[in-house]
C-alpha cells in the first residue's frame, strides 16, 4: 500500500506520496472546504474525515474526492482536532468554541459529549484504540497535554510545564511514543 501524507491546507485537502522522490502535493478534488482545520484518515472504509472551521462542520469523503458527506453541523462552534478510532468505528473532536472533547460513531450518529469541564483551548486530539486511550493538547490559560480512557474516564495531565502553545499531536504506537508541537516555543517535543 502506498504511504501518503495527508495534509488540510485551509481551503483544500493534499495528499503526499512518500513513496516518490519529490513528495509533490495533489489537490484532493473536494468542494465547498472553506477552513480546514484537521484531518484524519479510516483504513478500514478509506474515508477522510476534517473539520472546517468556517462552515462549523465535520465532514469526510473519499480519497478521491468521492462520497463527500458533512456529518456533524448542530452545536458545534470552532471544530478543531479530529481522530478516527478504527477499531471501535468512532469519530472523536476538540471544539475551541464550545470546549469539549465529543464523540460519534464514524457516520455521525450517536454523538456523546464526552469532556466539558476545564477545557480552555481544546485543540490536537490522537488515540490508541488498541490500548484505549485519548490524548489532546489544550494550549489555554494554563496550557497542558492530557489523556484519559476513549470514554473520557480516567482524565490526567501527562504535561503543565514548559509548555506555551501546545498544537500538534502525533503518536508513535510502535515506540510508544507521544510528540507535540509548540507553536510558541516552536519546538517539537
Amino acid at each position: 500500500a502506498e504511504e501518503v501524507l495527508l495534509l488540510a491546507r485551509r481551503t483544500d485537502l493534499r495528499r503526499i506520496s512518500l513513496d516518490m522522490p519529490d513528495f509533490t502535493d495533489i489537490i484532493l478534488q473536494i468542494d465547498n472546504i472553506r477552513h480546514a482545520i484537521a484531518i484524519d484518515y479510516d483504513p478500514v472504509e478509506g474515508y477522510i474525515y476534517w473539520t472546517d472551521d468556517d462552515v462549523r462542520a465535520i465532514r469526510r469523503a473519499y480519497l478521491d474526492g468521492s462520497g463527500a458527506q458533512t456529518l456533524v453541523t448542530t452545536e458545534i462552534n470552532h471544530p478543531d482536532g479530529i481522530a478516527v478510532d478504527w477499531v471501535a468505528r468512532n469519530l472523536y473532536w476538540t471544539d475551541t468554541g464550545t470546549d469539549r472533547i465529543e464523540v460519534t460513531r464514524l457516520n455521525g450518529t450517536s454523538r456523546k459529549i464526552l469532556i466539558s469541564e476545564n477545557l480552555d483551548e481544546p485543540r490536537a486530539i490522537v488515540l490508541n484504540p488498541v490500548m484505549g486511550y485519548m490524548y489532546w493538547t489544550d494550549w489555554g490559560e494554563s496550557p497542558k497535554i492530557e489523556c484519559a480512557y476513549l470514554d473520557g474516564s480516567e482524565r490526567r495531565v501527562l504535561v503543565n510545564t514548559s509548555l506555551g502553545w501546545p498544537n500538534g499531536l502525533a503518536l508513535d504506537l510502535e515506540e510508544d511514543k507521544l510528540y507535540w508541537g509548540d507553536a510558541k516555543t516552536d519546538k517539537i517535543e
